[in-house]
């Protein structure tokens, strides 16, 4: 979750004034007043102190830096970009100046462009913090971890009292699946401002990835305290009461979360995943096809629908769904193995089709390069639906091989199909209404 709220990006003007092309550097009232505002937290009154700065003088470098960093913070890119630009010309050689624009461009996805500030305000200020971090966070985008820690541990050189660099450093290291480093920054993010969300949120998140989900569900609490009025909190509390299998607290987590923010498709999806557990076919399906009406590629809700239709006995309408999915998402080998193995097992005759479950099933073992037990079970089942149990005799042996780490009863079913293949007997999944 992102945490930058408009207070914190305040404090990081408050904390930034004494540097290089600060507003108290600049000699006029309108910019003491600016600077006394944003020391109160106001920035309302301090862009109305920049703009009467700015009337009298245009060519304020200092002061159109900073109006640019306000308007950056209240979203306002075209018109920071425009600042923002200005007061680069003017002073070409303050660092920040390209740190603030370069942040500005990977808001507005021109990466490209925020990369060469970023380089810029580094190779004119090796110490300065802000575009350390963010060419960090770049990198870490782009999927270049290493270059992304290089850069986090440099701005935290620079400045060990950049908690946003401490926060994206930890998600840095879950993502290189070191949560015990991750953990130390998280913490110390949460001793450094115990009413800062972020750590929290970093920590729950650590947590829930170790299966440690009542600490995530503790954390994930502290955080929709800190912060009452965002959904995403609730949302990710819900999914890990979900995991404690405490449905019904998952399930007013996710409401709560829709009555704060209708919007908001991460809890929608939830909602829809406990309500198929229960089988409350139609009302899952619901949930799922609003999300679809806002992303008609949505792979959880295409899969979730399809797996509710698959529930309902609705056969055919699955088949469409399981289609769909596999032709918007291809990398995606769930979505073959599920469509595969209606195809080879349902009891309706007229939905069952051997061959093209063979064909499925395939494509979703290539993917996982024939290692998931599971998928190559579904092959299994698939050859069997065939005819050919020389093949579904080989691959659910390979599965059984393959399932060792699967829970007892899994392992026990994958082992009454070897018997079920050998008397040349095809698998049938009847559903439990």
């Amino acid at each position: 979750m992102k945490s930058r709220s408009a207070l914190w990006f305040v404090l990081l003007l408050v904390l930034s004034l004494e540097s290089p092309g600060a507003i108290k550097a600049l000699k006029h009232d309108y910019l003491a007043e600016a600077e006394a505002a944003l020391r109160r937290n106001d920035p309302d009154a301090a862009m109305k102190s920049l703009n009467a700065a700015l009337d009298e003088n245009p060519e304020q470098a200092g002061a159109l830096f900073w109006r640019g960093r306000l308007y950056a913070g209240k979203n306002d890119w075209d018109k920071a970009l425009a600042d923002l630009n200005e007061a680069v010309r003017l002073d070409p050689t303050n660092s920040q100046g390209y740190g603030y624009r370069g942040y500005v461009f990977q808001k507005r996805r021109e990466l490209d462009a925020a990369l060469a500030d970023f380089n810029t305000a580094i190779r004119l200020n090796p110490q300065d913090d802000w575009a350390l971090y963010c060419r960090g966070l770049l990198a870490g985008e782009r999927g270049d971890l290493k270059t992304a820690l290089g850069d986090l541990d440099a701005a935290l050189d620079a400045n060990p009292n950049n908690m946003a660099a401490i926060n994206a450093r930890g998600h840095v290291h879950m993502l290189r699946r070191d949560p015990e480093k991750a953990v130390i920054d998280f913490e110390h993010a949460i001793q450094f401002d115990p009413r800062d969300p972020a750590g929290y949120t970093g920590r729950a998140a650590v947590s829930f990835m170790k299966g440690d989900f009542q600490k995530a569900v503790d954390d994930y609490s502290k955080v929709a305290e800190l912060l009452p009025n965002d959904a995403r909190p609730r949302v990710q509390r819900g999914y890990a009461l979900a995991a404690l299998n405490q449905n019904d607290k998952a399930l007013a987590d996710f409401e709560a979360a829709l009555q704060i923010d209708p919007k908001e498709e991460n809890a929608r999806i939830g909602r829809a995943e406990l309500r198929r557990v229960a089988k409350k076919w139609d009302d899952a399906i619901a949930d799922y096809e609003a999300v679809l009406a806002n992303d008609p590629a949505d792979f959880r809700a295409l899969m979730g629908r399809a797996a509710a239709h698959y529930g309902a006995g609705e056969l055919a309408k699955a088949i469409a769904d399981y289609a769909e999915t596999t032709k918007q998402h291809p990398e995606e080998p769930q979505a073959f193995n599920d469509y595969a193995w209606l195809l080879a097992t349902a009891t309706k005759d007229e939905v069952r089709n051997g061959a093209r479950a063979v064909e499925l099933a395939n494509q979703a073992c290539k993917i996982t390069e024939f290692k998931n037990a599971a998928y190559v079970d579904t092959l299994a089942a698939a050859y069997a639906e065939n005819g050919d149990f020389a093949n579904a005799l080989k691959w659910q042996e390979q599965a059984v091989k393959l399932s060792v780490g699967e829970p007892v009863e899994v392992q026990q079913e994958m082992k009454d199909r070897v018997a079920l293949y050998k008397e040349q007997k095809p698998y049938r999944e009847v559903l439990k209404q």
